[in-house]
């Protein structure tokens, strides 16, 4: 054999092996687990010693189980920019996690033009609470997709989350269609990329700065029995690196999602449990650069748990 077809088997098989055993510690980890209703529960998995991805990780999911009885899921929109956890309060929320994409007020930290990664987010055009993204919040249109230079859709606008009560349901758009979106049927309706897993399959992963790099990140994802999965990892800190999005895309391979999509990570990320203390936020929002739960940005919408 060849010299350099023994390191690509080599390379391969090695890599084989740190995927393998990555999963293994993800579902070895010692999660903790809390009720918030039935049907609905909280786990915390804290992976340290550099154990997983090489890298210690903080991850919180909030599962919410076919069985669970007078619950649903709403998109709810901020009329400027709020913190997570005071859309959930107002809202009277069991639980929330951050949405999607807007404009913030000055300068983006978490989309920084480099170049290799030259394409900031779109400005909104409506200027309706600084959504860039499509957004249908009880079947009004609330915001449409900030229109890109060539027409086409950005990362940030490659799929789309559809919520109709308890039933959510993850799309991949047309790339080349801007209005997609309202096509769809339910009650609310959010843009929001990339799309990583679909009917059980990787999806590919733009190959840029935005996904390669480690950030906090959230997610949305939907088990095969129908369980729905919200999902936030921490970042930017020695307690938790954050992850790239194909290491977010295999987490939430490992954890039974067979749909998975992203959502606005960075600094926006939080999930907010209520009753919990520090005003429900139970993660580590990095905007303050501190390991508390004081560092929430204000957002534009939330994905929030309602009781009916």
């Amino acid at each position: 054999m060849h010299p350099r077809q023994i390191i690509f088997w080599l390379l391969f098989i090695s890599l084989g092996a740190s995927a393998q055993s990555d999963s293994v510690k993800l579902m070895n980890a010692r999660w903790t687990n809390s009720k918030l209703q039935r049907g609905v529960r909280w786990k915390t998995a804290v992976l340290t010693d550099s154990s997983y991805f090489h890298s210690n990780q903080v991850i919180q999911l909030i599962e919410v189980a076919p069985s669970a009885k007078r619950i649903r899921l709403r998109l709810v929109h901020s009329d400027s920019l709020e913190p997570t956890s005071q859309i959930a309060a107002r809202s009277n929320a069991l639980a929330a996690i951050n949405g999607s994409y807007f404009r913030m007020r000055g300068p983006d930290p978490d989309h920084v033009k480099t170049s290799d990664n030259p394409a900031r987010l779109e400005r909104s055009r409506l200027d309706v609470n600084r959504s860039i993204v499509y957004f249908r919040e009880q079947d009004s249109v609330i915001a449409e997709n900030a229109p890109s230079k060539d027409n086409q859709r950005k990362r940030h606008q490659a799929g789309a989350i559809v919520v109709n009560k308890k039933q959510v349901s993850i799309l991949k758009g047309d790339p080349f269609d801007l209005n997609w979106e309202h096509a769809l049927v339910g009650t609310d309706v959010l843009s929001t990329g990339p799309v990583m897993r679909l009917n059980g399959e990787d999806q590919p992963i733009p190959d840029d700065a935005f996904c390669n790099d480690r950030h906090p990140r959230t997610a949305l994802g939907k088990k095969k029995d129908g369980t729905i999965v919200l999902l936030v990892v921490d970042g930017r800190a020695t307690e938790s690196s954050g992850m790239s999005i194909p290491e977010l895309q295999q987490t939430m391979k490992w954890l039974g999602c067979i749909d998975a999509i992203n959502l606005d990570g960075g600094g926006s990320t939080t999930m907010y449990i209520k009753d919990q203390p520090d005003q429900g936020v139970v993660n580590h929002p990095s905007d303050n650069k501190k390991w508390d739960h004081k560092g929430e940005r204000e957002v534009a919408n939330a994905l929030v748990l309602l009781k009916q």
